[in-house]
């Protein structure tokens, strides 16, 4: 109040004492659209103009002007009772934009905080600009809940027929929908001989029935015991009629429960169902009622919105694939039957009065398939009798999956391989492409060389001769293959590092230390079973990976075969010794 008006007496001759009344509201109004400037981006605003106390006393205005040209006229209509209380009543007047007035939003939330501070309470009486975002979504509203309300009748009616308000455990819905019936039919009473259940039914009941709602069989069976207990029941003078049938209904048999049994089978996550439902329900209370909105909380909604239609709809789909009715299904079925067989005469006639390949899909997969089968062929007889390597049998692959792999042996953690996969992707339209990668992985799964093999199906129409003629040939490109064939062979011959690491510690020795033994390894007959820790686990081949058994010959101490071995010595010592 002393921000707007202060009183002081004074003294008149003549007059006696009297109240002087000080007025600054229009100072203070012009402070605080100051300081809603400065809160302000400067960029978008020019300055502001104080316009005068106009229509009234006290109602101070001003002008603001936007950097791009637009005014936004600010009313303060001051407003004081008995000098003990102020109201303050702001009035914005902004110019019709084509867009949302995001300046305007700005200024408003701009200068109701800096109005909080100095009163009591801030209370929101009019805002055209939320009221028309919330005109916007409730429009939309109108449409998401008629969705919902139009697939839960299709799921209800399907499931519990026509009259399934009237199942037991529903009495109380029952009951609310019948009240909200008559006055339905006393507001539209052209539609008086309509089923209105769903249409009379607030959104809230119907969302309770659907995640609460639990129906019971009709027949209530008493055991003896219950039956002895409601003639007890009975018997007493302080038992009522309902307290008797609450305990009846109490021993019902559970029929279905709605929200498990026939909502959830066609709903993909019914967690995130029911949260976008509630979420959905308060949205639109919101701006039915509240008519308060910002742009930012607007588009929130609006996902909101999107994110509910979306997994009614899905829902929807689901529910209507799996319960089609019968004729639907006949004529799905006729439809495509027709379909494919137009397709399949053009297809054919186009192939043979071109001569083009036109291949469907499991043609184009076999020929994927052949491509793969010559790049094993390859590597199978470059290397399947070298025992430096294992080759694995060609598997036809499906998505992601091995095709064979190529391994070394020798390596004692199994690491050294080449896994061969394929990763298809499969479009027999006419003029569109079909795609095999054929991809190269090491031991740990990394990538290591890929090629792309396509084909390409062409296209064509019918000439003005009514013969066939192409419009896009077609074609098989198996271009990348050579490089990537390539690539492949110098990886599988880098794939066991133990040769060129005995080459290694050879020279650098100069022959002074022998690694391997002068005798064959047992399975592949290669000079490469090791006798030196430092080079590879004794009795090891380098080539192979097989263990060989060694001994150490008790006389000269050198690395023998076990099998040759007489009383511990090896064959020369031995003869040494006989000749002795």
């Amino acid at each position: 109040m002393d921000q707007l008006y202060t009183y002081t007496t004074e003294h008149h001759p003549g007059f006696g004492e009297g109240h002087v009344e000080h007025y600054y509201g229009d100072n203070y109004c012009e402070n605080v659209i100051t300081d809603v400037l400065n809160a302000l981006t400067p960029s978008d605003w020019a300055g502001q103009k104080y316009l005068g106390s106009r229509d009234r006393i006290a109602n101070e205005t001003f002008m603001l002007s936007s950097t791009a040209g637009s005014e936004y006229n600010i009313s303060f209509a001051v407003n004081t009772y008995n000098r003990e209380a102020a109201r303050l009543e702001i009035t914005i007047t902004a110019p019709e934009t084509e867009g949302y007035d995001h300046r305007l939003e700005k200024l408003k939330i701009a200068l109701k905080n800096r109005l909080l501070p100095d009163w009591h309470q801030c209370t929101w009486l009019v805002d055209e600009q939320a009221a028309a975002l919330c005109k916007n979504a409730y429009e939309k509203t109108f449409v998401i809940e008629n969705n919902l309300r139009a697939f839960a009748s299709k799921v209800l009616i399907h499931f519990l027929g026509v009259d399934w308000i009237k199942k037991a455990g529903l009495e109380k819905e029952a009951e609310s929908v019948d009240t909200l019936k008559e006055k339905f039919i006393q507001r539209v009473s052209d539609f008086d001989n309509i089923n209105t259940d769903f249409l009379s039914m607030t959104l809230e009941t119907l969302v309770g029935v659907m995640f609460k709602g639990v129906t019971y069989m009709d027949d209530v069976i008493l055991s003896r015991q219950d039956y002895t207990k409601v003639q007890a029941m009975g018997a007493r003078q302080k038992t009522t009629g309902n307290n008797i049938a609450e305990y009846i209904k109490n021993l019902r048999t559970v029929d279905k429960r709605i929200w498990d049994d026939l909502f959830v089978p066609y709903i993909d996550d019914p967690s995130a169902f029911k949260t976008a439902v509630h979420n959905f329900i308060e949205d639109r209370n919101h701006v039915a009622h509240s008519k308060v909105l910002s742009w930012s909380a607007y588009q929130v909604i609006l996902q909101d919105f999107e994110k509910m239609d979306s997994l009614i709809l899905s829902a929807d789909v689901k529910f209507e694939h799996e319960e089609t009715a019968d004729e639907v299904i006949q004529t799905w079925q006729v439809e495509q039957e027709n379909d494919e067989y137009e397709q399949e005469y053009y297809r054919d006639r186009l192939a043979d009065e071109t001569g083009m390949d036109i291949l469907n899909e499991n043609e184009i997969k076999n020929w994927f398939e052949e491509v793969l089968h010559e790049l094993f062929d390859l590597v199978y007889q470059q290397y399947h009798l070298d025992v430096c390597y294992d080759i694995s049998d060609l598997t036809t692959p499906n998505e992601d999956e091995v095709a064979f792999t190529i391994s070394c042996p020798a390596v004692e953690d199994g690491s050294a391989k080449i896994d061969i996969v394929a990763e298809y992707s499969i479009d027999d339209g006419l003029g569109e492409d079909s795609v095999c990668y054929i991809i190269a992985k090491d031991g740990a799964g990394r990538e290591i060389g890929k090629a792309e093999v396509r084909f390409h199906n062409g296209n064509g129409c019918e000439s003005e001769e009514g013969i066939m003629e192409a419009t896009d040939n077609s074609e098989y490109d198996t271009s990348e293959l050579d490089g990537f064939q390539d690539d492949l062979l110098a990886a599988i011959e880098s794939l066991n590092p133990y040769p060129e690491k005995l080459n290694a510690l050879s020279y650098e020795n100069k022959g002074a230390v022998q690694f391997v033994a002068d005798f064959p390894c047992e399975q592949c007959g290669k000079f490469g079973i090791s006798i030196d820790e430092t080079f590879l686990t004794i009795g090891r081949c380098c080539y192979c990976g097989y263990e060989n058994e060694l001994a150490k010959c008790e006389r000269c101490g050198e690395m023998v075969n076990v099998d040759i071995l007489e009383h511990g010595l090896c064959p020369s010592c031995a003869a040494y010794i006989d000749n002795q």
